[in-house]
């Protein structure tokens, strides 16, 4: 995660505008742009056999032949779910197996990581005093959620026996960009 604030330097005693006349003095100065960026792995999950290998409650991982713990990736066209986002490939669905009775599998829990997720968020405030009380201010905010609107996919289906095993669907769990402009007046 990472968070920048930038104070533009327009207007009076800043680098540009400061001998700007008044009226333009008080439209571009108190401007400020501010940022906050965040990105991470995924969230780890487990990959369930689909069935009760140790009893008759609890659900065991499921077995993976040659699976490293990076295995899937989104593919929003997957072609073994004819078209709709999936994680795993059709061959890296084959890898994975049941264990026999009485074991557990050899992927342990929380062995994947989920999709990855990058987002930015951005603002554009700017700050007037009020000329007819000293301290209060007037507010005004611009602000950009999931600027890029890039999509953050949930956890695929994580049992071997599901039919749709490895689909993601349509689990977006981001919102879409969205935009919103306000005023505030502080005193």
């Amino acid at each position: 995660v990472g968070y920048a604030v930038w104070d533009l330097p327009f207007g009076k005693g800043q680098r540009w505008g400061a001998g700007a006349p008044p009226v333009l003095q008080q439209i571009i100065q108190g401007w400020n742009v501010n940022g906050v960026f965040s990105t991470s792995s995924g969230r780890p999950f487990t990959v369930y056999s689909g069935s009760n290998q140790i009893g008759d409650v609890n659900q065991v991982p499921a077995n993976c032949n040659g699976c490293p713990r990076t295995m899937g990736d989104v593919n929003r066209t997957a072609s073994n779910f004819g078209g709709v986002p999936g994680y795993f490939t059709a061959e890296e669905i084959a890898r994975f197996t049941q264990p026999d009775a009485g074991t557990i599998g050899n992927t342990g829990r929380n062995y994947f990581n989920g999709p990855r997720r990058v987002n930015l968020d951005m603002a554009f405030l700017k700050k007037t005093n009020l000329p007819f009380r000293e301290g209060m201010t007037l507010e005004l905010r611009f602000e950009f959620f999931n600027i890029t609107n890039t999509p953050t996919f949930g956890l695929p289906t994580a049992t071997i026996t599901s039919a749709v095993f490895g689909r993601i669907r349509d689990s977006v769990i981001s919102e879409s960009r969205k935009v919103r402009i306000g005023a505030k007046i502080n005193f």
